[in-house]
């Protein structure tokens, strides 16, 4: 193998590549790091063949004990019923969370009670409260809504993770993981962590709909209705414009191929043009864009104005719902006792990651 050959590691749940020549995992986007700074941990072999459950329950304890960073990842979820759940589910909570050295942003704790009174928790505190919250055919478990917002408010909005567990109309237990979030006013960002695209989307969005929600108990009807409101959200982000970097009055350029629609923003103005494929490629790859608009755009009819948003920088139609994408504070601060005492805590129990 030579130095420039990245290796697929199979190995550790959520992998993606380990350079041979730093001996760092990618893994989500992220890096496992040994606590020295050297080698990845876990330790593994690199195999072609599908990891046994075994191994990957092993490989993610030996992370949670070694590295300086483990990613999230969502798993089956705990029981639903009785006393010993609420153990299990925490811990298992404790197990799927993400978890770095020295600054990380906050996780939701298993303690944050008004009372302070003596429980169960991992400060022998009460344990913090959670709630079902259920629709036609979905039901989330999480701390309560009320929980999560004094919580935000504690550590004056910044940016923390939530355990989520999310059941379905089949009547099993569901997944169970965790969910960033951030509060911007009465309006949420919430994002998955260590998840597919599509488990990311569902319990983001219940969560999102949940936090927002003036009745949440409420709140929750059905997992297309879920889709839906996803959907019109993604949609009320509005268009994502790229640089053009060669041109002197377009300064951005954005193409729906569904929608056979270019828009392009020109000294501070947006506009909407039905065009091509074909077209777009050529103003985008040409050294002198401003000519192939001359050429091929301007003067065209039922071209559309467009408002853009100073806060993220996307554009949208004038009479259209406008929300900027989800986005989340940097975590500014350093882990605590609370943070030892729960991954020290941390239960990685029988069921494969889901990818």
């Amino acid at each position: 193998m030579t130095a420039a050959t990245a290796t697929r590691l199979k190995d550790v749940p959520g992998a993606g590549n380990i350079d041979p020549t730093t001996g760092r995992t990618r893994s989500g986007g992220e890096y496992y790091f040994s606590r020295d700074g050297g080698a990845a941990a876990p330790q593994v072999e690199l195999t072609a063949e599908p990891p046994s459950l075994t191994s990957l329950i092993s490989s993610r304890k030996d992370a949670l004990e070694h590295a300086s960073f483990v990613t999230a990842q969502s798993t089956a979820a705990a029981g639903k019923q009785g006393d010993a759940n609420r153990e299990d589910w925490w811990r298992r909570s404790f197990g799927n969370a993400e978890w770095r050295d020295g600054v990380a942003h906050p996780k939701m704790p298993d303690d944050f009670t008004p009372s302070k009174s003596a429980g169960t928790s991992l400060t022998g505190s009460r344990r913090t409260s959670r709630r079902w919250y259920k629709g036609e055919d979905i039901a989330i478990r999480m701390p309560s809504v009320s929980a999560i917002k004094r919580y935000s408010a504690s550590i004056d909005g910044a940016t923390f993770d939530v355990p989520v567990q999310v059941a379905n109309a089949a009547g099993d237990d569901g997944i169970q993981g965790w969910v960033r979030v951030t509060q911007h006013g009465e309006q949420w960002s919430v994002t998955g962590l260590g998840m597919n695209a599509k488990d990311s989307a569902g319990m983001s969005e219940a969560v999102r709909a949940l936090l927002e929600s003036r009745t949440p108990t409420v709140e929750l009807s059905t997992v297309n209705d879920l889709r839906d409101r996803y959907r019109a959200r993604v949609r009320a982000e509005g268009t994502q414009l790229e640089t053009v970097a060669s041109s002197g009055f377009i300064d951005g350029v954005a193409f729906d191929a569904k929608a056979g629609q270019l828009t392009l923003s020109m000294n501070g103005r947006h506009y909407a043009y039905p065009a091509t494929e074909e077209t777009y490629q050529t103003l985008k790859s040409s050294r002198s864009p401003g000519k192939v608009f001359n050429a091929l755009i301007k003067g065209k009819p039922a071209a559309r104005r467009l408002i853009g948003c100073d806060d993220c920088g996307r554009v949208y139609a004038p009479r259209a719902e406008h929300r900027c994408p989800a986005h989340h504070n940097a975590p500014k601060e350093q882990t605590g006792v609370w943070d030892r005492l729960a991954r020290r805590g941390a239960w990685v129990r029988d069921g494969r990651p889901r990818k």
